[in-house]
């Protein structure tokens, strides 16, 4: 097979699944996912907020993918104290999930992943398209514990506050 063979057959084979993603649908559906999580920050700092404890204020944030393209999306400052803690979205075009937030603090960064809510560690699974819709995933926010033996804990207010802990070195 010469090498115009083979670029014939990639062309006539390219994958069926790139060619059907609607890309608008997916960055809405990540934009939509963003929003969802900073509001169940927003619910856990409601009474802290209330009080003057805690600030929370959105900043522009673009982000750019692969397909996708150039977007903009936002990025969270919390103020606790004399620190603050930043939440990073970093993409939806992931390995072993739909999406990432990163949270940074003074003493390090948690990882939350948007993942399969029944699973408690990154995987990946192999589909084959064949024109018929696909099993919906019902998806959830997770915390990812660090390497090498990664495992996803599912988020709630007392693990969301154990990991804000971690990041603040409280």
């Amino acid at each position: 097979m010469s090498k115009k063979d083979f670029d014939a057959f990639i062309k006539k084979h390219k994958s069926t699944e790139e060619n059907n993603i609607d890309w608008d649908e997916r960055k809405n559906d990540w934009l939509n996912h963003i929003n969802d999580f900073y509001s169940l920050v927003q619910t856990w700092f409601y009474e802290y907020k209330k009080q003057g404890q805690v600030t929370l204020k959105f900043f522009p944030y673009r982000l750019n993918e692969e397909y996708i393209g150039s977007y903009e999306t936002k990025k969270l400052h919390l103020k606790i104290a004399n620190q603050v803690v930043v939440f990073i979205p970093i993409g939806t075009r992931l390995f072993g999930s739909k999406g990432r937030i990163d949270m940074e603090g003074s003493a390090g960064k948690v990882k939350f992943l948007l993942a399969d809510k029944n699973s408690t560690m990154p995987s990946a699974k192999v589909q084959i398209y064949d024109g018929k819709q696909t099993k919906n995933i019902d998806w959830a926010w997770k915390i990812a514990t660090p390497p090498p033996t990664i495992q996803l804990i599912d988020l709630n207010d007392e693990s969301f506050f154990d990991a804000l802990m971690e990041v603040i070195n409280g």
